[in-house]
């Protein structure tokens, strides 16, 4: 697909014979002018330059995929699959390693220990290609070097401060959290971001959250243009540092969104210095956003919240474990929670192994808080998780692993209500928007009604994405002709 062929500013378009995700079982016409709903049924609009048969299909408000990290998962697309599913065994990952053609940087993801407990700098040297490599564990904590790449971005590190150079040595090759460091001293063009966006609006994506905690000023400016010369589709929410807060925007499609603060339980900050944050943070009126995939981190996360308050908008990101003790404070905090269902799918097998059973109900809840009274909205991690929301949504319904297996039935959800946790707006994600007239035109178009998706629902669906009245796929442009 050629995305300027799509891209017509402005354009008037006409839905005709479309099923509203509000209206199951009714067929209605959608008139779009400006970017912004004009009509439905009988206050459509029927001067249009571009008319579109829906045929009955259903159509969705945008997706918007409320915790993604954009770049990551565009270099990703660049990168070598190094766990599971697609390599489980030590034998296998020096087979993918070594039939990499090429001499320069050999980037792996999605390590796993389960491939290999101890993968490290020796490993490498002796069983994957003469070239640099670096491979980053699935938690998006760890990268490992062989001796080539440790080369490279230590003599590249000369320039950074003392304390940065200190971060970057490594006699094993394993290097924590150094993401923002390696950027920039191993980056000589940015990531295929035109890519990576074409494919979240074949996923019937008009909007993301990015959730990268080192993003600042200079990520906003650089995905602003992005989106101006075209090569960046979605709407984005940009969450990160506290630096962002000042920010000027200048286009309407880049807003600014929570504090993002990315905990350890390995290596707690100072509980005052959280606290701290949180204060300046809603003195400017904005909220926090902490990744909690711990219990641990999760109780400190809560005492802080205790100790500084809260606002609308703070949240929980991932939530991936929480015990019942830990639920009512959920609630009386006023918190949100930001979670992955896919992981059940996705690592569910690997759950049920390495996680005592006894806390297997812990894991990712949906129904529970709801329950409770606490607001959920998905997002996929991508690229740490598959950035098809439709995987997420399957899988809140039924919460089975990749082998069949079942993990935490009683926090299954209904198929719209697991819809609904991708219809939120980016700055707003726990209520879940609807097609309605003067109402941005982000449109999500699948190619049956509802009554065959209930039951046949994926990713292969979606035949349209429109974002502010523009049509950004259209899976009829991507057939060979």
């Amino acid at each position: 697909m050629n995305g300027s062929t799509l891209r017509v500013a402005k354009q008037k378009i006409l839905i005709k014979n479309v099923e509203l995700f509000s209206a199951p079982g009714q067929q209605t016409d959608i008139s779009v002018s400006d970017g912004v709903v004009t009509g439905i049924g009988d206050t459509v609009t029927k001067e249009a330059e571009n008319i579109i048969d829906a045929g009955g299909g259903l159509l969705l408000p945008g997706l918007n995929d409320h915790h993604v990290h954009l770049t990551s998962y565009a270099a990703s697309l660049n990168s070598v699959c190094c766990g599971p599913p697609s390599i489980v065994s030590e034998e296998q990952l020096a087979y993918v390693l070594n039939k990499q053609s090429g001499n320069y940087w050999l980037r792996g993801t999605e390590f796993h220990e389960s491939v290999l407990e101890d993968l490290d700098r020796a490993w490498l040297d002796k069983n994957a290609p003469e070239r640099p490599i670096r491979i980053q564990h699935r938690s998006g904590r760890l990268w490992i070097f062989n001796s080539l790449g440790l080369e490279i971005i230590q003599s590249a590190a000369r320039m950074l401060k003392p304390h940065e150079r200190n971060q970057l040595n490594s006699n094993n090759g394993r290097l924590y959290d150094v993401d923002e460091i390696l950027s920039r001293i191993t980056r000589t063009e940015g990531p295929p971001i035109d890519i990576a966006s074409k494919k979240l609006a074949a996923l019937g994506i008009t909007g993301i959250n990015d959730m990268t905690p080192t993003n600042d000023p200079n990520v906003w400016n650089w995905l602003s243009n992005l989106q101006e010369s075209g090569d960046l589709l979605q709407k984005v929410r940009l969450s990160g540092l506290p630096s962002l807060t000042k920010i000027q925007s200048r286009s309407s499609r880049i807003t600014l969104g929570e504090t993002k603060v990315h905990l350890h339980d390995s290596c707690l900050p100072d509980f005052g210095e959280l606290v701290e944050i949180i204060n300046i943070s809603h003195k400017s009126n904005r909220g926090i956003a902490v990744h909690c995939v711990t219990e641990t981190e999760l109780v400190f996360t809560l005492a802080a919240f205790k100790t500084a308050g809260t606002i609308p908008g703070d949240r929980i990101e991932h939530a991936s474990m929480i015990p019942p003790t830990l639920i009512e404070q959920l609630f009386e905090l006023n918190l949100g929670v930001v979670t992955q269902p896919n992981f059940i799918f996705e690592r569910g097998d690997n759950y049920i192994e390495d996680i005592p059973e006894e806390e297997h109900p812990f894991l990712y809840r949906c129904k529970t808080l709801l329950d409770a009274g606490i607001p959920v909205a998905f997002g996929t991690d991508l690229p740490f998780g598959n950035p098809s929301p439709w995987v997420a949504v399957k899988s809140a319904t039924n919460r089975r692993t990749k082998s069949g297996s079942h993990l935490g039935n009683q926090e299954c959800i209904s198929l719209t209500l697991a819809l609904q946790k991708f219809l939120g707006e980016l700055s707003n994600p726990f209520e879940p928007r609807s097609i309605e007239q003067y109402h941005a035109a982000d449109f999500c178009l699948l190619d049956a009604p509802w009554a065959f998706l209930n039951s046949n629902l994926s990713d292969g669906n979606v035949r349209m994405t429109i974002r502010d009245g523009e049509i950004i796929y259209d899976r009829e442009e991507e057939k060979p002709h």
